[in-house]
């Protein structure tokens, strides 16, 4: 046989691979704690040694427990970035275990770092409490300095939730609230005088007539808001600051186009009652200004105002005009008689007796008289110097046959003359206190007027009389003597008139006011 001799191969050994480090760690872990278990085993059956099996599990515990408290502290306010460093010296602890123990703990000194975490523990809670306390009173402070004048009263309830804090957390979130209600003052206070200005707007609204919404609704909200919480308030108070900013400028808007047509709707009035005054068909009018009142109502904007004010100017001026032009014409009323007065004194029966006639009563002057009565006490002066005789505003004064100048006889005014004439079914229109113009315009409208006024056409000053019941008496005698005349036409610089003793003519306007106007009092007649 041929022997085959098999070649020769050098062997190589294959690297073995890396051990990680944390395999290394892991390895060398795992070797300390064998090391540790066995010199443990030993120790303890020899009954002494380097470590001791209760210190090590005693240690372990106080370490949880100091876990505990840093959880506790977490939870209460102290910053994670205070016990970060001590968490991570707690992981490296409990990175290698032994028997349930730590392994440095089953070590020398294992005793000593849990009582250096246990100063530091204390430590950091001293110091953040302190920390916190210290902010939270300077908020405070901050705070009350903000909301000014305070009383004592007023701010016992904050510092009641101060003594009430005992942690860190407490004290923070006292800081956080006050730092925000401090914010929140001037806020607040602008939000307050909105609110009042609002509220205010929508009482002018609510007198003017006219909406105000959404004010309503917006201070509604308002209402809700100092209920909340600051941080609620700081979310909130913006947008409830513009939603009460943009009413404001709506109702502001709303109500000075409102009042100018408030003031329009007032000057429309005046010049159809006037107009109507002297008879003019006002009723188309009147119809604009009912449907502009309607709009009025339901107007939200000025520039619906606006609109409503232009057609309320377009009415009182066509009235104006329609006014305007029946001043330049002459108007005389045709149905009333002429009656001269048949007493020196009876002017004023005579002149009512005319104006009856326009609505077909037939009244003598002596049946007026005799309605009316007489009181024909004297007159007299008293210890003051004052003159005192009848009221002419209840009966006839003196006698009818008599004469002012002497205090025997004076006369009565509209009141006796006005309650019998309607005893008798006579329309009065108006009577006591009225202006001349009003006078015209009644006259231009077909209704006599009866005036009282004085004898010579002038203006003479008064010396009023006190009657015997304490009326003070408009009165221009002994020296210069009323007349009572019956209105019955005017023009554009004359009035016309029915005198009972000089008869019908016309007298100048001029010289017609100042006349009248020593008594301004008149009846008016249908």
């Amino acid at each position: 046989m041929i022997t085959i001799k098999p070649p020769e191969v050098d062997l190589i050994q294959a690297p073995l691979a890396p051990i990680s480090p944390r395999r290394r760690g892991q390895l060398w872990s795992s070797r300390l704690s064998a090391a540790l278990l066995a010199l443990s085993v030993v120790t303890s059956f020899g009954g002494g040694g380097m470590v001791d099996l209760g210190a090590a599990y005693s240690l372990q515990a106080r370490a949880e427990a100091l876990q505990a408290r840093w959880a506790y502290m977490l939870d209460n306010g102290i910053p994670s970035a205070d016990l970060a460093p001590l968490q991570a010296q707690w992981r490296q602890t409990q990175a290698s275990k032994l028997i349930g123990a730590g392994a440095m703990f089953w070590l020398p000194g294992g005793a000593d770092t849990v009582a250096l975490w246990q100063a530091q523990t204390e430590a950091i809670w001293t110091r953040d409490l302190s920390r916190y306390r210290s902010d939270a009173t300077l908020s405070e402070q901050a705070l009350h300095n903000a909301l000014g004048p305070e009383t004592h009263v007023q701010r016992k309830a904050r510092l009641d939730a101060f003594a009430a804090a005992t942690t860190p957390l407490d004290f923070a979130t006292l800081r956080n609230e006050w730092t925000v209600e401090a914010r929140l003052v001037p806020i607040d206070r602008r939000i307050a005088a909105s609110v009042a200005a609002v509220t205010g707007q929508t009482q002018q609204a609510r007198t003017l007539g006219i909406r105000s919404d959404p004010a309503g609704d917006v201070i509604a909200r308002a209402g809700d808001y100092p209920s909340m919480t600051p941080l609620q308030r700081m979310a909130r108070a913006e947008m409830l600051t513009r939603s009460l900013l943009s009413v404001q400028a709506s109702l502001q808007g709303r109500i000075a186009a409102a009042t100018v047509a408030q003031q329009n709707f007032e000057r429309a009035a005046n010049e159809l009652s006037l107009a109507s005054l002297y008879g003019i068909d006002v009723s188309a009018w009147q119809t604009r200004v009912a449907a502009n009142k309607a709009l009025f109502w339901k107007a939200l904007t000025p520039a619906e105002f606006s609109s409503i004010t232009s057609d309320l100017q377009q009415v009182a001026a066509a009235a104006d005009k329609a006014v305007y032009v029946a001043l330049s014409q002459t108007h005389v009323i045709a149905g009333v008689d002429f009656i001269y007065q048949n007493h020196p004194l009876s002017c004023e029966e005579a002149a009512t007796s005319m104006a009856l006639t326009h609505q077909g009563i037939r009244l003598s002057q002596d049946q007026i008289l005799n309605e009316i009565g007489a009181d024909l006490r004297g007159m007299y002066v008293d210890g003051a110097g004052r003159v005192r005789w009848g009221n002419p505003y209840s009966t006839f004064v003196g006698n009818v046959n008599g004469s002012e100048s002497n205090y025997t006889g004076f006369g009565t005014f509209w009141p006796p003359l006005v309650r019998v004439a309607q005893a008798h079914g006579a329309r009065i229109l108006a009577y006591g206190s009225m202006n001349a113009a009003t006078i015209y315009a009644r006259v231009i409208a077909g209704h006599p007027v009866v005036a009282f006024a004085t004898w010579d056409w002038r203006w003479h000053p008064r010396r009023d009389y006190l009657s015997f019941d304490g009326q003070w008496i408009p009165w221009i005698g002994p020296f210069y003597a009323s007349h009572v005349y019956t209105v019955v036409g005017v023009s554009p610089s004359q009035v016309l008139v029915n005198d009972p003793i000089r008869g019908q003519y016309w007298i100048s306007k001029g010289a017609f006011e100042a006349s009248y106007s020593d008594f301004n009092e008149a009846i008016v007649f249908a």
